[in-house]
């Protein structure tokens, strides 16, 4: 026999005895409203958040102000090695003292300021994760009265499904595909164990020590391409199954789920306080309810607060990323990078204003200011060299005087 199509619909669910069964009454479920409202923790959960990814952008502030400092005592020791250089060939070296003194300043000021704001950050990230406490501390109040309340619906079921009277009525309508050399009795009786089966599976009160009580088909019609209509009555001694365990966990928040957390960049993924991984997507496992979720990169964020009720995915796209500029003192020019320049640059001699040049070498003969006055008469080849006047030999200068 060839089976092609096969499909269940199941029409109503109804037990023999003068009550139903119930997965949660009514009054069970007042009683669970009355637990979430008493502990909601939506406000806070909001406020934590806040300051959670405010504390984030504060730490990354503190990570590129010991990048900055970093720099400024590269700076201030490129400074230090090119003193001797700038002593030599700036004709007022005072000023590069006075910027020098300018980096020190600066060092000092901005390693106050990493020593407050490391403080600070500290003290600030310490308040947060006692209100994360406050937090964790009423959702393990509110988990505890769920767990109670779970305690009385299990007994409760228990009994009920203990009871002698306690039997379960499954009225079905399905079709299927049949043979069409095949009856519609061989036909039913094939398909006896899969209908039974698939109850079974899809009522949470159903499990395979449940017993089959009666299986009693109602109606069923075939037509000439094989396609049977039929509907059967069942009925089973019910038991309680791993089936109803797992729906009131799920029912009551007490079950824990696999979320996706995605987003554009490399992000740092906190739930609840608690960081949970980095990476541009991530499958943290919390529990159903609320959970208060901050993507926190550089100095941006995205927190919300979710009601986790099942696998869901949640995407936190950040907008154009922009780098943060290396240092926030961008008016101290660096004085090391403009004395590694000027060492580069080609060595050129400064002329030296002296009184006597060697006609022969451009290179000037400096002279010692206390010996100015005696010059060697018998070096011929001297000149006298004046700012702005062609220089003269010796004996053109006699020349001139005895002219006089």
């Amino acid at each position: 026999m060839r089976y092609s199509k096969f499909t269940i619909a199941l029409l109503c669910l109804c037990a023999s005895n003068s009550y139903a069964l119930e997965l949660i009454t009514a009054t069970e479920n007042q009683t669970v409203n009355q637990i979430e409202q008493k502990f909601d923790i939506d406000n806070l959960l909001i406020s934590i958040n806040d300051r959670l990814s405010n504390h984030k952008k504060s730490e990354y502030d503190y990570e590129s102000l010991l990048t900055n400092i970093k720099n400024e005592k590269e700076n201030y020791n490129k400074a230090i090695l090119a003193l001797p250089n700038a002593i030599l060939t700036e004709s007022d070296p005072s000023n590069y003292f006075k910027e020098i003194e300018t980096l020190v300043k600066n060092i000092d000021s901005l390693e106050k300021k990493s020593v407050d704001d490391e403080v600070k950050n500290k003290e600030n990230y310490q308040d947060i994760l006692k209100q994360y406490e406050v937090v964790n501390s009423q959702r393990t109040q509110r988990s505890a009265q769920l767990f109670a309340l779970k305690k009385e619906i299990v007994n409760r079921i228990v009994a009920e499904l203990s009871s002698v009277d306690s039997v379960k009525l499954v009225d079905l309508e399905s079709s299927m595909t049949c043979s069409k050399f095949q009856s519609i009795n061989d036909c039913l009786k094939d398909t006896e164990k899969y209908t039974v089966k698939n109850t079974i599976n899809s009522d949470p009160f159903l499990s395979d020590k449940s017993v089959l009580l009666s299986y009693k088909v109602i109606d069923a019609s075939m037509n000439m391409n094989g396609e049977l209509h039929y509907r059967v009555n069942m009925t089973f001694k019910p038991s309680y199954n791993n089936k109803i365990e797992s729906l009131l966990n799920e029912k009551l928040g007490l079950k824990s789920t696999v979320i996706t957390l995605t987003s554009n960049v490399d992000a740092d993924w906190y739930v609840d306080g608690a960081k949970v991984g980095t990476g541009k997507k991530i499958y943290p496992e919390v529990t159903l309810g609320k959970h208060g979720i901050v993507a926190s990169y550089k100095t941006m964020k995205k927190s919300t607060i979710e009601t986790v009720e099942t696998n869901a995915i949640f995407n936190y796209k950040f907008g154009k990323i922009e780098d943060k500029p290396a240092t926030d003192n961008e008016e101290i020019k660096s004085i090391a990078n403009k004395s590694t320049a000027d060492e580069t640059k080609p060595n050129q001699t400064k002329p030296k204003l002296t009184m006597y040049a060697n006609k022969e070498d451009s290179t000037s003969k400096e002279i010692n200011i206390k010996n100015e006055t005696t010059v060697d008469n018998s070096d011929k080849n001297s000149y006298e060299y004046y700012l702005g006047i062609k220089p003269l030999n010796k004996e053109e200068q006699d020349k001139q005087f005895k002219s006089k």
